[in-house]
This record gives structure tokens, C-alpha cells and sequence, in this order.
């Protein structure tokens, strides 16, 4: 019992000093910016580069079960951390070099959205596994792209993402069984499915 609480408090400090870190790092940066230090090119992509390490660090605080806003409080961090996310939320009104690379970066401020995005293409396709008559693979096969590329927007979902594609293979190399072998098609919509939950899970998401 002394071993586990040691090991959760260990993991508890780590994520402290990251997160602190984190902070710091998005606030010297924006300062950096401001007095023109940094041009904005350098800061989109090192502020981009923070806000993946972000994200991923909100994955690792609900995986140990630990509350930000409690740890913020515990931190004294709560205005800076606001002020952080602030700094972050205004990267989606500045126009900096190549739109076409800023609105990739965009997408990662808006999280919520590409939750649902990916929720949906989980539930689209193991609709179309199980709907009656639709014969045509590709269609399956399209769905399977749209999942991994919507997975792939959401930063540390890597290993939900890597199953996704080898199950995607799986159908690929046995497409022909598809629609002509009933188990076939019923194990992939449940392995479709276990990992459809543990995505909710990663993300404490209720079905």
C-alpha cells in the first residue's frame, strides 16, 4: 500500500514539473513574440509543439485520476495556467505565414470538435460493417481513412491509432471476406468496438 501511494506521488510530482514547465514554457515564448525576439513562424511552430505536449499531459493527468483544477489550486498556478490557454486560444485569430499549415494547427485547439469527429467516425463505420446489403468495400475501406485520419488530428492517441490501421489492414487483406463471411465481419466490428472503448476510456468519455 506504501509502495502504491510512493508511486502515485512520484508520478504526481512529474506531472507537476511538466506541467509547470509547460506553462513557463508557452509564457516566455508569447513574451518573446511580443518584443519580437522570435518571429512568428518560429513561435507557431514551437507554441504548437507545447500545445501537443499540452494535450498530452491532460491524457496523463485522467489516466492517474488526478483533477486539474485541483492541482492547479495546489500549484497557485490557476492564473497562469489561464493565461497560458489564453495565449493559446488567440493563436486561432493570428494569421501567420502559410494558412494552409495554420489551419492544421488550428484544429488542434479545437479538441472537443475532432472528439466528436472521431466518435463518429468509430460509430459510422461499425454502422456500415453491420448494415444489410451494402456490398461495396470500398465504402468500408473509405471509412477505415476517415477514422485514422481523424485519430491522427488528436495528439496522444498513438496506440489507438496503430490499431485502427492494423485492424484497417486486416479488412485489406482479406477484403474479399467482407461481406461473404459473416464471422469475419463479426469479430471486426467487436475488435472495432473494444477499441472504440478504449478511446472513450484514454479520454474518459461515457458512451
Amino acid at each position: 500500500m506504501t509502495e502504491n501511494n510512493n508511486n502515485h506521488l512520484d508520478a504526481e510530482y512529474k506531472i507537476e514539473s511538466e506541467l509547470f514547465a509547460l506553462v513557463k514554457s508557452i509564457t516566455n515564448l508569447n513574451n518573446k513574440y511580443q518584443k519580437g525576439i522570435v518571429n512568428g513562424n518560429f513561435f507557431r511552430k514551437a507554441l504548437k509543439t507545447t500545445m501537443n505536449s499540452l494535450f498530452k499531459l491532460n491524457i496523463t493527468l485522467k489516466e492517474n485520476n488526478i483533477h486539474l483544477p485541483d492541482l492547479l489550486k495546489r500549484m497557485k498556478m490557476d492564473q497562469e495556467y489561464n493565461s497560458a490557454i489564453d495565449i493559446i486560444n488567440r493563436v486561432s485569430s493570428l494569421n501567420l505565414a502559410d494558412n494552409r499549415i495554420y489551419q492544421k494547427d488550428q484544429t488542434f485547439l479545437e479538441l472537443p470538435a475532432i472528439t466528436s469527429e472521431i466518435t463518429s467516425s468509430f460509430i459510422t463505420l461499425m454502422d456500415a460493417l453491420t448494415l444489410e446489403g451494402l456490398k461495396k468495400n470500398d465504402i468500408i475501406l473509405n471509412l477505415f481513412d476517415e477514422l485514422s485520419f481523424n485519430l491522427s488530428k488528436f495528439p496522444g492517441l498513438d496506440d489507438v491509432l496503430y490499431k485502427v490501421e492494423s485492424l484497417q489492414k486486416k479488412a485489406l487483406n482479406h477484403v474479399d471476406r467482407l461481406f461473404s463471411d459473416a464471422d469475419f465481419k463479426e469479430k471486426l466490428i467487436d475488435n472495432l468496438y473494444q477499441i472504440f472503448k478504449e478511446f472513450q476510456n484514454k479520454l474518459n468519455l461515457k458512451p
